[in-house]
C-alpha cells in the first residue's frame, strides 16, 4: 500500500488557529489533492495573522473566503483520504490540532490519527531524515511542502 504526504497551512499558530489550505502528495507521485479552504464556511473562524500572511505562507483570508472550499467538502475528500492511505506529517502534532479543528467543525473527528514522517523510512535511516528536514527551507505552501517531503523521503529511503 503507498503512503501519503499531507500539509496544513494556517491562520496562525495562536491555539484559535485553523486550516486554509491543506494539501497531499502520495509518494510515488501519482496523485495529488491541494485546496485552500474557507474560513467562513466553519463559523466562528476569525483568528488571522497578518505577518503569516505577509511573510510565511502568502495567503490572504479574502482570497480563501472567495476560492476556498466549504469545510464539509474539505472534511470528505479527508475521510476519503484517511480511508484509503497511511498518512503521514512531517509536524503531525500541529496538523493534527488543524485536522481535528477542520472536523469539530462539521461535528466529525477525524477517521484516523497523522503519523509521524520519521515513520515513513526504516528505523535506522531516521536520523538521516531528521538531518534533511532540519535544513530544507519550505515554501510554505501546502501542496509545495509536500512535494519536498515526499523527495526528501524517497532520497532517504534511497540512500542517497
Amino acid at each position: 500500500m503507498g503512503m501519503v504526504i499531507l500539509d496544513i497551512e494556517a491562520s496562525s499558530l495562536s491555539n484559535e488557529s485553523y486550516p486554509i489550505e491543506i494539501a497531499w502528495f502520495d509518494l510515488e507521485g501519482k496523485f495529488d489533492y491541494s485546496k485552500l479552504i474557507n474560513p467562513e464556511s466553519a463559523g466562528g473562524w476569525d483568528d488571522w495573522d497578518s505577518y503569516a500572511e505577509a511573510e510565511i505562507h502568502g495567503l490572504t483570508r479574502e482570497r480563501c473566503c472567495q476560492e476556498g472550499a466549504n469545510v464539509l467538502t474539505v472534511v470528505q475528500e479527508v475521510e476519503e483520504l484517511f480511508l484509503s492511505y497511511p498518512v503521514f506529517s512531517d509536524a503531525h502534532w500541529q496538523d493534527q490540532r488543524w485536522l481535528d479543528r477542520l472536523f469539530e467543525a462539521v461535528g466529525k473527528r477525524p477517521p484516523a490519527k497523522l503519523m509521524p514522517l520519521d515513520q515513513a523510512v526504516s528505523h535506522d535511516k531516521r536520523s538521516d531524515l531528521a538531518a534533511r528536514l532540519a535544513t530544507v527551507v519550505r515554501p510554505h505552501r501546502a501542496l509545495a511542502d509536500c512535494q519536498m517531503l515526499a523527495q526528501i523521503v524517497r532520497e532517504v529511503r534511497a540512500g542517497v
